[in-house]
């Protein structure tokens, strides 16, 4: 999954990493809904949502950890 912000920075993670989406078929996958404004993505079928906020905090972790470079816009 990637996300693409206003600042032209792009957030990637793996759809594995959340259970409930890992073990999701295709055609519950394709029925989501955007939340918040746009800050947060919704399966209904699932009854799984991620946010923008979960994205960046994976992101900081994976910095701090020294498994990726720094997000750079």
């Amino acid at each position: 999954m990637t996300v693409y912000l206003n600042t032209k920075a792009v957030l990637s993670q793996d759809i594995s990493s959340h259970r409930l989406l890992k073990d999701a078929e295709r055609s519950q996958l394709l029925q989501f809904e955007l939340i918040g404004g746009g800050t947060g993505i919704h399966w209904p079928l699932l009854d799984e949502d991620l946010s923008l906020k979960g994205f960046l905090q994976d992101e900081l972790r994976k910095v701090v950890k020294g498994k990726k470079a720094p997000i750079a816009a």
